[in-house]
């Protein structure tokens, strides 16, 4: 269960960098990384209980 653990973090960690490297990256990467902030936080802002 551990290898598992650990293979998820790193798993994580690599679609992490790959969105970074597009959002820095790519034409209209800024585009793209403002988007997705502002729906992670409405997301974020929409699951908290009031």
């Amino acid at each position: 269960m551990k290898g598992d653990d650990r293979a998820d973090k790193r798993r994580k960690r690599l679609n992490r960098a790959g969105l970074a490297a597009v959002i820095l990256l790519a034409p209209g990467g800024f585009i793209l990384g403002a988007t997705l902030a502002a729906r992670h936080y409405r997301n974020r802002r929409a699951s908290k209980p009031d």
